[in-house]
């Protein structure tokens, strides 16, 4: 590969629910020493312009995309997330997709602050009118923070910060794409589609296997194998996997925030167990042209 510096394509942006815009995710890589990067928020290609627009030169980055999904496992409905990239953003079919999935959001967002109104004499409107109200987030957090702002007392705050706790928010399994839908809508853009933190999702690695075979019959190119909450012997079984079904390999840090996280950083994930300067993933990004330099 002709570019020095480790490689992370799963980093989250403010677009969805990370914390900080594409642009600072830009400058925290470089600090990092990784240069080659792919944004990729949850549902959503909305922070792709800004990255294009401020990536440093010297620096490749990939558009990318993680979609909600399932697929089904004999008896189990198993929820899975689905890594895209170097996608025609324009594309019809993607695109349908990604309108769907903000519906859904839009819906189940009204539907709290309808719960909210309920239960409140007067809801904090201002700062809510400032929420976007389309974007992937964790909405029971940001209307906690909007009674904040607007100086709710103390006791009111806390019993809805403990309310939340208990009755965590969730868009609902109705909200996750079939997984063959998710695939197929990333491959007519001609993107390539990769599974997410394969690891992460608490299965057994019977089950897992499992997974990667059907996802394979119904055309995924990858799976992470290299990722933040994966062990050394956790990436040498993914590896192995990835050999049996001809996938490629791909490493992300899973980044969201720096504050109230785990201590995973960009390019070099938890106490540096990523690290990566090459995988067979980013090599077929370059042999496809699926990317772009920064400063052009």
């Amino acid at each position: 590969m002709f570019l020095k510096g480790y490689i992370d394509l799963h980093i989250h942006t403010f677009n969805s629910d990370g914390y900080f815009s594409p642009t600072k995710i830009i400058d925290l890589s470089k600090t990092n020493n990784t240069n080659f990067i792919a944004i990729s928020d949850h549902d959503t290609i909305n922070g792709l312009n800004e990255f294009h627009k401020n990536l440093q030169p010297g620096m490749i980055g990939v558009d990318g995309i993680e979609f909600s999904s399932f697929i089904q496992l004999e008896d189990k409905r198993i929820k899975l997330h689905i890594l895209g990239y170097g996608f025609e953003k324009n594309n019809i079919e993607l695109l349908k997709l990604l309108n769907e999935q903000k519906e859904k959001r839009l819906k189940s967002h009204k539907k709290l602050l309808e719960f909210l109104k309920q239960q409140l004499t007067e809801l904090p409107e201002k700062s809510i009118s400032q929420i976007d109200i389309e974007r992937y987030c964790w909405f029971d957090r940001e209307v906690i923070k909007c009674m904040e702002q607007e100086k709710y007392s103390p006791d009111i705050v806390e019993y809805y910060r403990e309310y939340f706790k208990k009755n965590k928010f969730s868009y609902g399994k109705e909200y996750d794409l079939e997984a063959s839908r998710v695939i197929d809508g990333i491959k007519s853009a001609n993107g390539l589609v990769v599974l997410a933190h394969p690891m992460d999702y608490k299965l057994s690695r019977e089950d897992i296997t499992k997974i990667i075979r059907k996802l394979t019959e119904l055309g995924i190119d990858g799976i992470e194998v290299y990722q933040s909450d994966c062990s050394y012997e956790d990436s040498l079984y993914l590896n192995e996997i990835a050999k049996k079904y001809n996938l490629l390999c791909s490493v992300g840090s899973d980044f969201h925030r720096i504050i109230n996280s785990d201590g995973r950083l960009i390019g070099r994930g938890i106490n540096d167990n990523l690290c990566i300067e090459e995988i067979s993933l980013t090599n077929k990004i370059l042999e496809k042209k699926l990317y772009f330099k920064g400063g052009e």
